[in-house]
This record gives C-alpha cells, sequence and structure tokens, in this order.
C-alpha cells in the first residue's frame, strides 16, 4: 500500500526574516484615467399615485455605475382635508415605533412605505433583480440591522424616517426624499455596474403601494390619495477610455462577464399559514430566511402599521405563548437545518444577529427599536442562517435549495392566525453578460 514518506516539517513566518512594508517602495500599479460624473436621469411617467408605476431608464454607455451610489430623488405628496399638522391633523409614512404627539408620526416610518415592488429589467425584458413587498424588506433592515444615530440623522434627512411633513394648506401635506435605492446588482459589495456591456437601455420599474400601506393619519385628518412626483434617479458614474471599453467588450465574447448579487424571494401570508409553509426556491446558494410578522390582517392609514408578535407578552417572566414558546425548525428539500427552540427573546435575537451577520450586512445586530427593553417585549423578526460558509471571497457560499419548509408551531395562539406575515428568502445569484449583449442570471 502506497503511503506518505515526506518528512513533515513546519515553516512559520516568525522563523523567517522580511523587509517591512515601511521601507519598500510602493509597488502598486497606478488606477487607468477616467473621468467622474454624477447623472440625474428623470422619469419616463411623471408624477403617479397610489397604485401607480414610476419607470426609469438607463441607456447603454461608456461608463460604469460605481457601487452604492443609486438614489431616486422625489417629492411625495398627500391630499385629504384638515391636514394642519399636529397630534390628530397630521400625516406620515407607516412604519414602527412609538407614535410621537407632537406631529403624530411613527418613530420608524420611513419613505420605502411606499415602494411595494422594484424590479431591474434588462435586453428583452429579462428580470435582472426584482424585490417584492419591498416596504417590508426594508422595515427588517432598518428596525434590525441599523444603529438608532443613522435612523437619526442620515435616514431622517435621506429616506424619511420619522420625518414630518410640510403643509402649505389644509388639503396637501408634501415631503421630499433622496432615497437609496435597495438594488443589489449597484450595490455589490466587490463591482460597479458595467453599463457600457449593455445592447439595450437598462428598466427599473417601481410598484406604488396602496394608500392604507404607504401612509399613517391623525384621527381628525383624511386622506385621498398621495403623489409620487419631481422623480429622478441619481447615480455616480465613472467615465472609462474607449480602449478599456473595447477589450472588455472583446473579452466576453469568449467568457462572460460575471457579477455577483444576493437577491430575495419575499411572500405575504396569513400568519397561520406558517404552521407548515412549503416555498419552491429552486437556488443554488439560499443565504438566510427571515420572518417578518405584523399586527394586522389588513392594511389602514387610520392604523399603525407595527412589525411586531405580542405587545402583550411580558419580556422575562410569563409564559411565551406566541413564537416564544414554540419550535421554529427549517427544513431544505427534506432535511431539517435548524432544530431551536425560539422560547425566548434572547434565542429570537440570537438567531436573528446569526441570520443578518452573515447574510444581509457584515456588522453586528443593532437593533434600532431605541431601547433593549422595547425588543425585549416586542422581539419583531426571526432568523435562520443558511450559510455555509462567511468567506466573502466565495461565490454560492449558502445552501442549494429547491424547496424551503417552514414549521413554527403555536404561532397564531398569540399573535392571531389571520395576521399578515412577509416571509423574506435571500439567495446568491450571478449576473452574465453575454457576447450578444444579453444578460443571464444563474441562481
Amino acid at each position: 500500500m502506497a503511503h506518505y514518506t515526506g518528512i513533515n516539517q513546519e515553516v512559520h513566518n516568525y522563523m523567517t526574516h522580511d523587509i517591512p512594508n515601511s521601507l519598500k517602495s510602493n509597488s502598486s500599479a497606478q488606477a487607468m484615467k477616467t473621468r467622474n460624473r454624477v447623472f440625474q436621469v428623470s422619469s419616463t411617467s411623471q408624477s403617479q399615485s397610489s397604485g401607480g408605476v414610476i419607470l426609469f431608464n438607463v441607456a447603454p454607455s461608456n461608463f460604469s455605475i460605481s457601487r452604492g451610489t443609486m438614489a431616486l430623488k422625489c417629492r411625495v405628496t398627500v391630499t385629504g382635508t384638515g391636514l394642519v399638522g399636529g397630534a390628530t391633523t397630521a400625516v406620515g409614512f407607516q412604519g414602527c415605533g412609538a407614535i410621537a404627539s407632537a406631529n403624530n408620526v411613527p418613530a420608524a416610518g420611513n419613505g420605502y412605505s411606499w415602494m411595494n415592488r422594484i424590479t431591474v429589467y434588462g435586453s428583452n425584458s429579462a428580470v435582472l433583480e426584482q424585490v417584492n413587498y419591498l416596504n417590508d424588506n426594508m422595515n427588517l433592515l432598518l428596525q434590525h440591522n441599523s444603529s438608532p444615530q443613522y435612523l437619526t440623522f442620515d435616514a431622517q434627512i435621506l429616506a424619511g424616517v420619522n420625518a414630518t411633513f410640510i403643509y402649505p394648506t389644509a388639503t396637501t401635506a408634501i415631503v421630499d426624499l433622496v432615497i437609496p435605492l435597495p438594488l443589489s446588482i449597484f450595490n455589490s459589495s466587490t463591482q460597479d455596474f458595467p453599463a457600457f456591456l449593455l445592447s439595450a437601455p437598462l428598466t427599473i420599474q417601481i410598484d406604488l403601494a396602496s394608500v392604507g400601506r404607504a401612509l399613517y393619519r391623525g384621527s381628525a385628518a383624511t386622506i385621498t390619495d398621495y403623489n409620487v412626483e419631481k422623480t429622478f434617479l441619481i447615480f455616480q458614474a465613472c467615465e472609462l477610455p474607449a480602449s478599456y471599453v473595447e477589450a472588455e467588450r472583446a473579452a466576453v465574447k469568449s467568457s462572460p462577464y460575471i457579477m455577483n448579487i444576493t437577491n430575495s424571494l419575499n411572500v405575504q401570508v396569513p400568519a397561520a399559514i406558517l404552521s407548515s409553509y412549503t416555498l419552491g426556491l429552486n437556488c443554488s446558494s439560499l443565504r438566510a430566511v427571515f420572518v417578518l410578522p405584523s399586527n394586522g390582517s389588513s392594511y389602514s392609514s387610520a392604523t399603525q402599521l407595527q412589525y411586531i408578535r405580542d405587545t402583550a407578552d411580558a419580556p422575562n417572566g410569563a409564559a411565551y405563548t406566541g413564537v416564544g414558546g414554540s419550535n421554529a425548525i427549517v427544513f431544505v428539500d427534506g432535511n431539517q437545518i435548524n432544530s431551536a427552540i425560539y422560547d425566548s427573546p434572547a434565542m429570537i435575537f440570537q438567531g436573528l444577529k446569526t441570520a443578518l451577520h452573515h447574510n444581509l450586512q457584515a456588522s453586528v445586530l443593532q437593533p434600532s427599536c431605541a431601547t433593549a427593553a422595547t425588543f425585549l417585549s416586542q422581539f419583531y423578526a426571526i432568523g435562520w442562517d443558511l450559510t455555509s460558509f462567511s468567506d466573502e471571497g466565495s461565490l454560492f457560499a449558502g445552501t442549494a435549495c429547491t424547496n424551503l419548509n417552514l414549521q413554527l408551531s403555536n404561532y397564531a395562539q398569540s399573535n392571531a392566525g389571520a395576521n399578515l406575515v412577509t416571509l423574506l428568502a435571500c439567495y446568491d445569484v450571478l449576473v452574465c453578460f453575454e457576447a450578444d449583449g444579453t444578460i443571464q442570471t444563474k441562481r
């Protein structure tokens, strides 16, 4: 039998000598010469009311769109009666958090509430990325994976978190926003979007939510409708040398240009269904699964939409009769992946922290629901981590999944079974730019 006969010898770095980098000549290559520009693209659909659609076209050009710079500039105008501002006569965006008596605005109400869905189309109307229930998706992140300081300053100015509307008349309320667009294709951690490889304009479509889903009003105010107007797409682009663009276009003839993004499949169901719910994913790399409960079975601008399971459950001591005292099991293609029992707010926090840290944002979870006591009494979302490797240098590091099955026993015992629950499944996608100008997605 063959066997290993070599000498087992290890050499560690501390045993060798090297010249410190501070004494060496800089060997970094120079960046190629480019020009940076900021673009403002107007919408092709002008002003849109609830249920409408906002469209943008991004034409092919010799530039790449700098990651993390895509934003939507707009004005939201609410029409109704008795809109004066104050405890009972104000309007605000739907969202979590306490209602401030001064302006009657939910503390975590935000400008994403009017975005029901966002879709990116490539050539031949191929869907490159689509996020259903974008408003719920962003409430999950804003509430659970951003700091209170961010919500108080940056997000309040840009995304309308806890924003106070301006009231020109008793029938009109307005607020101006510049909302960072949460599209993975424009927020890659490693790559800019190669607009120079497009063969046809890229289309971004935003579907507007209903009035009840988007807005909250005081008891003495009424809302007729709202309009999203003066809409512009803002992004920063790097104009590239013609020689580089031609070289890249020639290179894709032999092998496609690859981008990796993280997409999500979001569905909304009544809470009672989650006692055993199967979702067909057919993906090669499932990163995480989240469940975001709400406090109602429908939307109404007269009722604040809160992402809470049950405010009646005491934080420490009383029996947890809802999700806190039940099994929360995940099956992937019949194999049980998670058997942890979420029998306390601390256990819920631990599972959610792991799922968020490994997937949606590489930072430590810091709930932005003001205090630990608030989290303990309400403990919003549930999360399961399905990532096999947390190495950012690896693609498709999640779990292969054809069918996902969730089993939350006794979930509807405390939180009414008819209440709406949003299920979010995050998975990896490869975007391939082909030689003929088409863009393929592989998940």
